[in-house]
């Protein structure tokens, strides 16, 4: 099929797919029929450099087996929702420029149809390393700064160094703007918590500047209230949503998620996959997966409000920041600002 005829078709098929997400959604079915999920989040590495104090990875709380996913795996999930999906997002846990073959796997996916996106604490992002994703056909790219202080960053991402990180970025950005190609969307993004928020403006106003598409103040995300280490760092002043309001999680029906060795999880929260849904492997695809009985039953879980079970589910509160339309799984989420 010419290439032209095949990109018109998928694009039909994503356009019609969010309506029938949609639908499936509000009528509160199990399982989804006649439509796949709107992002696919890949997995392609779980071991990261860094020991951040915001993240299950970095406090060594995942409890699972560290590894990087191996390519014939990456290949086989590609290949059966490029015809469906419209983005990927090439890490979960982990740093995914740790990957040996991560800019072979951005290239795979791109001509594949997919667009994709990723986020780096940019410690290693280096000139040959900016080189390779600048050519590999990156969709976009999040560059992590948390702090505009040497002190706030090296206390939240230990291990880094904050100056270097700065000019990895910044010598990124001046590489993406000399790039004769059109390069990846570029944001450079800080997370606000209780040690960031007072640096949020002054970060803000440094990283405006040409060759950066946003700056992002990431909304602080407690993983679930699953680690009270975590959830320390709250900015004091957040508003929390009520519980008592609380609807059937759209992520079960708009998202899936693949960890490194194929399991499939309800999303990121469940970072130690102690509530598996399958493995994409083992159960030939990960359509099998997505609306297999493991996954019907935790959507029944949800739409009956009894997550008592389910540990990533059960004091999460960023289920609120989904509340899907007809065109869109973002609803009511927290705009980065």
């Amino acid at each position: 099929m010419p290439g032209a005829i095949r990109r018109l078709l998928k694009r039909v098929r994503t356009t019609l797919n969010m309506p029938a997400l949609y639908r499936s959604y509000k009528r509160g079915d199990d399982v989804v029929e006649g439509a796949y999920p709107d992002r696919l989040y890949i997995e392609t590495t779980n071991v990261c450099n860094l020991d951040c104090v915001m993240c299950p990875t970095g406090l060594h709380v995942l409890d699972r087996p560290n590894g990087h996913m191996k390519w014939d795996l990456f290949t086989m999930v590609i290949d059966e929702m490029a015809p469906y999906v419209k983005t990927t997002t090439l890490h979960i846990w982990g740093e995914p420029l740790l990957h040996p073959r991560f800019a072979e796997m951005i290239r795979y996916a791109r001509e594949a149809g997919i667009n994709v996106s990723i986020s780096t604490n940019a410690t290693l992002l280096d000139e040959e390393k900016a080189a390779a994703l600048l050519s590999s056909g990156l969709s976009e790219i999040y560059l992590c700064l948390d702090g505009m202080k040497a002190e706030t960053y090296e206390a939240i991402r230990k291990k880094a160094d904050f100056e270097q990180t700065k000019a990895n970025i910044e010598r990124f950005i001046e590489m993406r703007r000399a790039y004769p190609e059109k390069g990846p969307k570029t944001y450079v993004q800080i997370i606000e918590m209780e040690p960031t928020k007072e640096q949020t403006e002054e970060f803000r106003t440094f990283w405006k500047r040409p060759g950066v598409d946003r700056v992002n103040v990431k909304a602080f995300d407690s993983w679930g209230n699953q680690v009270k280490e975590i959830n320390r760092l709250r900015d004091t002043e957040a508003e929390l949503p009520s519980l008592k309001g609380r609807y059937h999680c759209p992520l079960l029906w708009y998202h899936c998620h693949v960890y490194h060795d194929g399991t499939v999880t309800c999303c990121d929260r469940d970072y130690g996959a102690k509530y598996p849904l399958g493995n994409v492997a083992e159960s030939g695809g990960v359509m099998k997966v997505w609306n297999g009985p493991k996954m019907a039953e935790l959507r029944r879980k949800h739409l009956a409000k009894d997550v008592r079970d389910v540990a990533p589910c059960r004091a999460c509160t960023e289920w609120s920041w989904w509340k899907p339309g007809p065109f869109t799984a973002r609803g009511n989420a927290p705009e980065d600002r």
